[in-house]
């Protein structure tokens, strides 16, 4: 079914309910959480009975053992884990010191889910990850004070030695360093206090000299700062979260629906107790239609138990508790699908109930939310909205709904609350969501599963379009073309929203720069032409803090007309900015040179012809232009005798073009009418 573009009126409701949408609210636990993930990495709870890396080291002193399949521990780079695509995850030490990279290796080791002796690593990308940052202890701690790494120099470490170090980090501009910093020493005060490291790495420093309440406090509020960054999944881990919603709602819950209908059939339900008593020798029919297995993985299975009386053999079969187990994998399953369609904040998936989801009469649905803001009322109650729900989605949730009602789990018929326990749920804030997540980290193995990375994952799909993931757009959402997937997503505020933020985030010094260039100094280009018209228009929207709304009404209005997005640097003062695809034969000249039908396609900005109608060129790319002239006039000098006339004439083809936009950029003067503001975002 085709679904309608939104009309003005809807227009407005999603621009109006979008900006009033505070996303920041939505981290503030997830900060905590965060942080405190970190420390049990770092510090555990738990005391290691010995050290398997000193075990190791002591029968291959040359480090001549394995870290992975593919890597020795003596390696300068391990390779700890291979995709299918073939991308590995590496962890490098060949940039270091002889003494600082083994500094790096014996801690890195303990961040290896193989070996973490704490149990808070489950992901090879986490330890990469840590690797990376790595750098930041050495630069504050090593580097500044001049210290080689060997053991000489770390007894010169001290408590204030650390506590300026972790200043300079927090003073730094780089809002990731105090964290990092702060997380790889407390890892090696541990590691060096329970004798995990080699002694010539350790440090002699209590916990307690760097890991204060009032540091810890300033970690926090500097955490939250980075971690609001642009965090999405990578695709190997988007792939594993909608594989698992795959499997649970398309294949393990026909399954155990089946299970149900016969348990129905047979009358269990009508009894208190849902263990099935039989006497004599059995009932080999309950064990066949009452267990179940779908690709290796177990739905459902019965536990058979003889018990002998006087008055005979009684069996019992006992299998509710496994169908609970499973149905509890539905619900975390249902959770990403629902996660990653509407980009709903923690509080608001909380709040859903099964009522919520509501289905009109020509089989579409929406999602009845209620968004919360601050407020000095005391009788407020929140703000009703609704939201454009996938069919694919909607159906879920109703399967599940009824999958709930038939094996007495629908409880209070909050959508995410547990089916495991018994405990009465009288408001939504018991509706724990971090325990799904943590679920999902277990099962998947993926550090870090937080509701606002769903939304920006979504948000980077929409904006970078990789072929990879069009595939789970068409999954999540149905549609035939990726045209009315935009129409559909413009009608919902969070992911516009989420959009608007993502450009803000990783775009905003491209944005801002072509504006402040086109504004203040010479472009050429129809895309200059066009966005000049709409500057001169409206000044004031293309400045300061307004800037942020000009970018969210921009966002809005492309997703409900179903245009893509795409802004994007090509070259020294070169931006491609364009809301189309394209396909054979109507191609831009960075797509004319595929010998293949193109279809759908987005700019490539490695084969940018500054003629094109979507380069907008600015003033800095003046000398770019300069030098070009000059090449191809010396071309053409140099080598007239030999050159074909076909390719004179595209050397003097190539002369005209880029003189004529290095004369646009030096006569360009429209933009003089453009009163010069700040705009800084």
């Amino acid at each position: 079914m085709i679904e309608d573009s939104p009309d003005e009126e809807s227009l407005e409701r999603v621009l109006a309910e979008g900006l009033d949408i505070d996303f920041d609210e939505d981290l503030q636990g997830e900060v905590e959480q965060e942080l405190e993930q970190f420390l049990i990495e770092a510090t555990g709870n738990t005391l290691p009975t010995e050290s398997t890396l000193l075990k190791k080291l002591e029968l291959f002193p040359n480090g001549d053992f394995p870290v992975s399949p593919y890597s020795n521990y003596r390696d300068s780079m391990w390779i700890l884990f291979k995709e299918e695509d073939g991308t590995v995850t590496r962890v490098m030490f060949d940039n270091l010191p002889e003494n600082i990279a083994s500094i790096k290796k014996s801690i890195i080791y303990h961040l290896i889910p193989d070996f973490s002796p704490f149990g808070g690593i489950r992901a090879y990308s986490t330890t990469r990850g840590h690797s990376q940052k790595f750098s930041c202890m050495v630069d504050y701690v090593l580097l500044d004070n001049h210290l080689t790494g060997n053991s000489e120099s770390l007894s010169f470490i001290t408590p204030r030695l650390l506590n300026n170090a972790l200043d300079r980090a927090r003073d730094s501009s780089r809002s990731t360093h105090y964290y990092y910093t702060f997380m790889h020493i407390r890892l090696w005060i541990s590691l060096s206090i329970q004798q995990l490291i080699p002694l010539e790495n350790r440090i002699s420093i209590s916990p307690t000299a760097i890991d204060t309440p009032e540091r810890r406090k300033e970690v926090i509020r500097h955490f939250g700062d980075a971690i609001s960054s642009w965090v999405p999944f990578t695709e190997p881990e988007l792939k594993k979260l909608v594989g698992y919603a795959s499997f649970w709602t398309e294949k393990a819950m026909p399954c155990l629906q089946k299970v149900a209908d016969y348990a129905k059939d047979r009358g269990v339900f009508n009894n208190g107790s849902l263990t099935i008593y039989r006497g004599g020798e059995g009932d080999p029919e309950l064990l066949d239609n009452l267990k179940a297995e779908i690709d290796g993985v177990e739905i459902t299975k019965v536990n058979m138990r003889l018990r002998h009386s006087r008055k005979g053999d009684i069996w019992s079969y006992s299998w509710y508790n496994s169908a609970l187990q499973s149905l509890d994998s539905i619900r975390c399953a249902v959770y990403i699908l629902v996660a990653l369609v509407t980009g709903l904040r923690v509080g608001e998936l909380r709040a859903l109930k099964f009522e919520h989801v509501i289905r009109s009469d020509d089989g579409r649905f929406k999602l009845q939310i209620t968004r919360w803001k601050t407020s000095k009322d005391p009788n407020y109650k929140g703000d009703t909205s609704f939201i454009p729900l996938p069919r694919f989605v909607g159906e879920k949730v109703q399967e599940y709904e009824r999958l709930r009602r038939m094996l007495r789990a629908f409880r209070e018929g909050y959508l995410f609350q547990s089916v495991l326990g018994t405990k009465t749920v009288n408001r939504d804030a018991s509706n724990k969501i971090v325990v799904i997540t943590q679920k999902l980290e277990a099962a998947l193995q993926i550090d870090r599963i937080h509701t606002h990375r769903f939304r920006k994952t979504i948000a980077e799909i929409l904006i970078n379009r990789s072929e990879r993931n069009v595939d789970i757009i068409r999954f999540l959402f149905g549609h035939a073309s990726y045209a009315m997937t935009l129409r559909y997503i413009g009608r919902n505020p969070y992911i516009v929203k989420s959009v608007a933020q993502a450009i803000e985030q990783n775009y905003i010094e491209e944005f801002t720069d072509l504006i402040s260039s086109v504004k203040t100094s010479g472009s050429s280009g129809e895309s200059a032409k066009r966005l000049l018209d709409r500057i001169a228009a409206r000044p004031e929207a293309f400045s300061g803090k307004q800037l942020q709304v000009t970018i969210f009404t921009y966002v809005t209005h492309l997703l409900s007309s179903g245009e893509p997005l795409f802004i994007h640097r090509t070259a020294v003062g070169t931006y491609c900015v364009s809301t189309e695809v394209y396909s054979s034969p109507d191609l831009p000249p960075c797509l004319a040179h595929h010998n293949t039908i193109i279809k759908d396609a987005l700019p490539d900005p490695q084969f940018c012809d500054p003629t094109c109608k979507h380069a907008l060129i600015v003033e800095k790319a003046a000398r770019a232009l300069e030098d070009n002239v000059t090449f191809y006039e010396q071309m053409l000098t140099r080598a007239n005798a030999t050159l074909s006339e076909n390719s004179k004439k595209l050397l003097r083809q190539k002369i005209l073009e880029n003189s004529k936009q290095l004369e646009e950029l030096r006569t360009n003067q429209s933009y003089k009418i453009i009163p010069t503001v700040d705009v800084q975002a």
